[in-house]
């Protein structure tokens, strides 16, 4: 049985297939992640070869034969990956940003899609590639539903101040106070990176940041090392 559906694709990755053949690994818009198949594709020349070259996105129309995804036809096609590649850093978050999105996401979504779709696009017009980075896991964290809780201590929920901050938990999933810190286990309190009252302000302004405003928001060198160890911890933890 054949399907044919039209919808817009961002490569997340390409592999070689055999001497002669390609498959990209897309997120689709509507459907969500696949694999598509390319016959002949490290042979040949045309459109879908250049298409298929990671972080591209295109608009077209896939046919789905005994499980396998063809592309029929490209309507549309922004070549994202050349841009990208001619600058080291953007080129290494961009590999970065499919990485995580490719091994993490695996239900279609279309909340996802444009998600994505927006990393790849505001990476070219953005210069602070540590701020993208943290930026897009802090959004990919929120973004699941799974933010941490920053208003009230995970273990006996009373308002978090600066003045009973103890420090932020990977995993109670939020916010600790001190009195809770402090009749914590020491294995507890080494296994969790130590915060201060201000870096939590930080994650929390990051989930709402727009993209044009990351270069100029302002993030401690330490603190970025934080926020990005323990996002990428969290996601581990709790994806």
């Amino acid at each position: 049985m054949e399907t044919v559906f039209k919808d817009e694709a961002i490569v997340l990755r390409k592999s070689y297939s055999g001497e002669k053949d390609l498959s990209i690994t897309v997120y689709l818009k509507k459907y969500g992640k696949e694999n598509i198949y390319v016959p002949f594709g490290q042979i040949i020349k045309n459109p879908i070869v250049t298409v298929s070259e990671p972080f591209n996105w295109f608009k077209g129309i896939f046919i789905k034969r005994k499980g396998k995804v063809y592309i029929n036809e490209i309507d549309d096609f922004r070549n994202l990956s050349l841009k990208i590649a001619k600058d080291l850093k953007k080129f290494e978050t961009a590999f970065f940003i499919s990485k995580y999105f490719n091994k993490f996401v695996i239900s279609p979504d279309e909340k996802y899609f444009i998600f994505l779709k927006k990393n790849i696009y505001y990476l070219l017009n953005n210069e602070n590639m540590e701020n993208f980075k943290i930026n897009f896991l802090v959004k990919f964290i929120f973004l699941n539903g799974i933010f941490p809780n920053l208003e009230n201590c995970s273990l006996c929920g009373v308002k978090i101040t600066k003045y009973n901050f103890g420090n932020l938990s990977s995993s109670n999933g939020g916010v600790v106070c001190k009195n809770c810190l402090n009749k914590s286990s020491d294995s507890f309190r080494n296994k969790e990176i130590n915060f201060n009252f201000e870096e939590i302000k930080i994650l929390n302004k990051l989930k709402n940041i727009l993209f044009k405003d990351l270069d100029k928001f302002y993030i401690p060198e330490t603190t970025k090392k934080k926020l990005g160890n323990f996002s990428l911890d969290y996601i581990h933890k709790h994806l």
